[in-house]
């Protein structure tokens, strides 16, 4: 099944990075095929890029480079992302259409690859600065809607749990009015945001940023326009065997981040999940633990 693909945005992209630098002849053989050819550039190897270009995976790796990039890898990252939020779900079911014999199986190594390149990429700095910001606020409201709720709801339980500030703000937008109604420069937004951003996360990201309060974000993109005001960014793989993106790597690093938390101050995280601990024996919440 053939489908148009939206390339404006990518395009658009492909130029910004472009504009201001100096490129070699072949160079420019290679970006001609990455604005022609979206597909093939974002999953096909460096010798398929090349061999479509006349070129040779020297060039075509120099080229990412030349645009801002460690190598091939990264870039094909960041298209890929900016490729497939260019998708409908119709048309992200489609590409995988066909291609793929056991999707189960399928599903469960994407995610493995995802995971494997978030380790590969994930700055531990960044997630340290979140965790601090986090104990240092008043308050951390985390913006999250639809399915991109799922980490935050991650991060917002075993915060709480460690004893601190967190909410999760996700699918009632008069909700999330009224808590960044509220907002000041001593609180923090953590904005998740994966694949096709939702306009409730940009608006309120960009009224947070206007009343000076500090922002972290979690996307699948580095141009991610929730990420455009965030002092602290985390970027994480998100492709799928679905419709839909994967939410393993955010998962994790809200995960991350809870750990880092929690190790900041060990005393205070202790006390505080050993009064939790009392609170579920006494509400009876968990089902009692068997002697044996």
């Amino acid at each position: 099944m053939k489908h148009e693909v939206n390339a404006s945005t990518l395009t658009e992209w492909l130029d910004s990075r472009v504009q201001g630098r100096k490129l070699a002849a072949r160079q420019i053989q290679v970006i001609g095929i990455l604005r022609s050819q979206p597909r093939l550039a974002s999953y096909g190897s460096v010798s398929d890029i090349a061999a479509a270009a006349s070129s040779n995976a020297s060039t075509v790796t120099r080229t990412a480079q030349t645009l801002g990039f460690k190598g091939w890898a990264d870039f094909q990252f960041e298209l890929r992302s900016r490729f497939l939020a260019s998708l409908s779900a119709v048309e992200v079911a489609a590409e995988h259409n066909g291609h793929i014999s056991s999707p189960a199986q399928t599903a469960i190594t994407t995610d493995r690859t995802n995971l494997a390149h978030l380790e590969r990429t994930l700055d531990m700095d960044t997630v340290h600065s979140i965790a601090q910001a986090i104990a240092g606020a008043r308050q951390t409201l985390i913006i999250a809607a639809g399915s991109y709720a799922i980490p935050g709801k991650a991060l917002e339980h075993n915060a709480i749990i460690a004893g601190y500030n967190v909410r999760l703000l996700d699918a009632d937008v008069a909700a999330l009015t009224n808590a960044v109604a509220r907002l000041t420069p001593h609180d923090l937004v953590i904005a998740i945001s994966l694949w096709r951003v939702y306009d409730s996360t940009l608006r309120a990201v960009e009224f947070a940023h206007n009343v000076g309060t500090p922002i972290a974000s979690i996307t699948d993109s580095a141009g991610s326009p929730v990420a455009a005001h965030a002092a602290h960014r985390i970027v994480v793989p998100t492709e799928s065997a679905g419709f839909f993106p994967s939410l393993t790597g955010a998962v994790s690093a809200a995960q991350a981040i809870t750990v880092e938390l929690a190790t900041l101050d060990r005393d205070k995280s202790n006390q505080n999940i050993a009064a939790s601990e009392r609170a579920w024996d006494q509400l009876r919440i968990m089902h009692p633990r068997s002697s044996s």
